[in-house]
């Protein structure tokens, strides 16, 4: 399994001391983990949502061994799977992160307690924009290797969704001066951003209550529905157990023009428990749509016409 190379080396001392003798490490693996989400449902649909997963794997103490990637093609075809070897007798902890990319940073790491362990985007303290988090997934699993050499180790990690997925748009203000559909920021002459943002998930796929921060979304002009709006917009989630918890949504929506007048504000917590939207918000596929409609006689918050038509009662 070259692709999971780097940790049969950094557990290699580890593998010496189990008998084998062969040339390759590969062939000795004694550990096969697999991965699965059953999202909404009751059925296994990981390969539908995630497209990485990256495994730790702890000793017992809580020390990191090693880490590996589980790559798209092979999270599809389920062609291969992560193997490693582990001392038999002892007991491990292994965590699952689905698609961590450009906007998922791993901090703390070498802590002993996966509530020290966070999930941030590489952006947060240092200055720069945070505009959105990855479509991050967490699931965690604590197994003992049988006492037995040469006997073969396999289970499964469950993984929960660590996000939210947002999408807002503004609508009764002028167009950009093109009037063209555009992604250009100097084009757009307003300034989208999330106040108290939450900005630390824990490896216990915990919110850290402790760190907020702003999220500043990239905006676009949709000619065609006549509106800025957001695109692939993730948050962390602001439930706790399933129920919205205000503590984890104090999240303001803020609206600016370039010149930093503010034009909006509205709390997302009222927003949510207003429109009935706390079973949407707390599914594994969190949903929360939003429209911030400017009249010429005042400016509103509402539930886009568009998903309320989409909603059926059978709607999961």
């Amino acid at each position: 399994m070259k692709w999971f190379y780097h940790i049969v080396l950094m557990l290699a001392a580890t593998a010496l001391t189990s008998g084998c003798i062969k040339e390759s490490l590969d062939d000795c693996d004694n550990v096969t983990i697999y991965f699965q989400y059953l999202a909404d449902g009751n059925e296994d649909v990981l390969s539908q949502y995630m497209s990485k997963v990256d495994l730790y794997v702890f000793d017992e103490s809580g020390h990191i061994l090693g880490s590996g990637n589980y790559t798209e093609s092979q999270l599809k075809k389920f062609e291969a799977v992560p193997s490693f070897r582990l001392t038999a007798g002892k007991r491990y902890k292994v965590v699952a992160v689905g698609n961590a990319y450009d906007a998922t940073q791993v901090v703390n790491l070498h802590a002993t307690d996966f509530d020290n362990i966070f999930l941030q985007h590489p952006n947060w303290g240092n200055g720069d924009e945070v505009t959105a988090h990855d479509y991050n997934y967490l699931g965690q699993h604590e197994f003992t290797m049988p006492e037995r050499d040469g006997v073969m180790y396999r289970d499964t990690v469950t993984l929960y969704s660590a996000h939210i997925k947002v999408d807002i748009r503004v609508t009764g203000l002028n167009a950009p001066s093109s009037g063209r559909n555009t992604r250009q920021a100097e084009e757009i002459p307003y300034v989208l951003s999330i106040e108290n943002s939450n900005a630390q998930t824990t490896f216990n796929n915990e919110i850290n209550e402790d760190e907020k921060g702003t999220i500043y979304p990239d905006l676009y002009y949709d000619a065609e529905n006549r509106c800025y709006r957001t695109d692939n917009l993730a948050l962390f989630r602001m439930d706790s157990g399933g129920t919205l918890d205000e503590n984890l949504c104090a999240h303001e929506v803020v609206l600016r023009d370039r010149a930093g007048t503010e034009m909006y504000r509205h709390a997302l917590y009222d927003y949510i428990t207003d429109n009935n939207l706390e079973d949407d918000v707390t599914k594994q596929e969190a949903f929360l749509p939003l429209e911030i409609q400017f009249s010429s006689m005042s400016v509103s918050i509402k539930v886009p016409d568009w998903y309320i038509e989409d909603i059926t009662p059978g709607y999961e």
